[in-house]
């Protein structure tokens, strides 16, 4: 287990991926991923998304839990694989994020957390506040989290990028900001940078899918597997999810064809 960094008198994130905010030694937030395993007794678990490397925490024995009510397709497998490549089948080797097999079954009430909704990763994407400290889970990553993908994975990257401009007024009124996947902690200052940075990004990515379609027709598979830096099937599928939320809004010819939809500008 990583050394947890204390960032106030009550808040301290264990680094992982996703990092783990524990509050108060009560309340956790996004435990998963490499921290699935973490020894914590927190009496509420809080997912910011139903991605399977945020929802371990769900499965403890905590007496309160909360997911937030847009992603409860990940309440089993088949919804949980659905909205992470796209479809769903029998286990195939391909699905290599399945990170929690278990169907889970939360209750929900109210608790003294700030739940910020910041939709476009999932439907249901939310950030948490506690003391001044932001978890804005997978609503924007870290620099080289952008770069080794290629593409950041968004359910709908048009809500993706309202979400980032209002991120823009929220980080500015916070201590402390902690993303799933990047630096462990920021100022306030640091974290403006890194969702402009991440609003530069997405832009760009824009432009790049006008221009594999400025002169050719391509399918979103195309697209995502031009643009992606793991070609593996299981990225392919992950990434061609939010190429076909830009290129429906983008392309102004869209046809089928023996390869599939294809689009064009």
């Amino acid at each position: 287990m990583s050394k947890p960094v204390r960032l106030t008198k009550k808040v301290e994130v264990v680094p992982g991926s996703p990092n783990t905010l524990i509050y108060d030694d009560r309340i956790v937030i996004d435990l998963g991923g490499r921290n699935a395993s973490l020894q914590v007794s927190g009496e509420v678990q809080l997912a910011t998304h139903g991605h399977s490397d945020h929802i371990a925490g769900l499965l403890s024995n905590a007496k309160r839990k909360y997911l937030p009510p847009e992603d409860y397709w990940t309440l089993n497998m088949i919804g949980r694989r659905a909205m992470t490549y796209g479809f769903s089948s029998r286990d195939s080797p391909f699905f290599t994020f399945d990170l929690v097999r278990q169907n889970i079954d939360p209750d929900f009430s109210d608790i003294e957390v700030e739940k910020i909704k910041l939709p476009g990763h999932t439907p249901g994407h939310t950030a948490y506040l506690v003391d001044s400290v932001l978890y804005a889970g997978d609503s924007f990553f870290g620099q080289r989290v952008l770069e080794g993908f290629g593409v950041p994975f968004y359910t709908d990257f048009w809500a993706a990028m309202d979400s980032l401009e209002k991120l823009r007024e929220v980080v500015g009124g916070v201590e402390k900001v902690v993303v799933s996947h990047g630096p462990v902690h920021l100022d306030s200052k640091k974290a403006r940078e890194l969702v402009e940075f991440n609003i530069r990004f997405d832009n760009e990515l824009v432009n790049k899918v006008k221009d594999l379609i400025k002169d050719r027709e391509a399918t979103a598979e195309e697209v995502a597997y031009l643009l992606s830096n793991n070609k593996e099937p299981a990225n392919i599928y992950l990434n061609s999810i939010p190429i076909k939320s830009i290129l429906v809004q983008v392309a102004k010819e869209v046809r089928t064809t023996e390869r599939g939809v294809v689009y064009k500008l």
